[in-house]
């Protein structure tokens, strides 16, 4: 069966959730982002690959892996790139009550804070939105572009076909430092910097 992959947020979303972030205004600016991290070896992939090409990007992490890899933060906050929330334990907030959700969404904080991260913002696992979380949350970033690096039923190659063009300035991109997403991520990541440097475009942090 025929499968497609919508690499692109449809403009009428942020259109109809305009509190949220989905893209930054920006003249050369391209925002990288990782999610699920920090993971030992992978995170550290992408930092040596960041370093190469002089970019920075944004970390959303998990609060757990926080704490069980605090010298990848350290490297992370060294590299000068940013740091966004990513609840404490993935939490899926269509699977459970708001009260549930922010609770552990306040953990991760209380972790960051432990660590003395300033966190730049919160992106809810699997972009998975309620009405109370757009009605209450504040400076919540989601994307514009997604890989889909963690979905094996892609190619690397495929991939790189449909989100090369879709790197515009302003897009905020959403990758994986993940296990599940790294075989992909290793081969698409050095060519998406390459392809950016070439543009001449700005990574930047959020």
């Amino acid at each position: 069966m025929l499968c497609m992959f919508i690499h692109q947020i449809p403009s009428f979303v942020p259109a109809l959730l305009p509190r949220f972030t989905w893209s930054k205004p920006a003249d050369r600016q391209i925002y990288l982002t990782f999610d699920d991290g920090p993971t030992p070896e992978i995170t550290d992939f992408v930092l040596e690959c960041l370093n190469e090409f002089k970019a920075k990007a944004t970390f959303f992490c998990i609060g757990k892996n926080v704490v069980e890899n605090s010298s990848i933060i350290q490297r992370i906050q060294a590299g000068g790139h940013s740091i966004g929330n990513h609840t404490m334990n993935h939490s899926n907030a269509w699977k459970m009550d708001y009260a549930s959700f922010l609770a552990d969404v306040e953990k991760c904080e209380d972790v960051f804070a432990q660590q003395h991260i300033t966190s730049v913002g919160f992106r809810p696992p699997y972009g998975r939105i309620t009405r109370k979380m757009y009605l209450e949350m504040e400076n919540v970033i989601l994307w514009s572009v997604l890989t889909g690096d963690y979905n094996a039923s892609l190619t690397s190659s495929a991939i790189l076909k449909s989100v090369l063009p879709l790197l515009k300035p302003g897009a905020v991109v959403v990758m994986h430092d993940s296990v599940k997403a790294f075989p992909h991520l290793q081969v698409i990541l050095p060519v998406i910097l390459r392809y950016c440097q070439e543009q001449n475009f700005d990574l930047s942090a959020l």
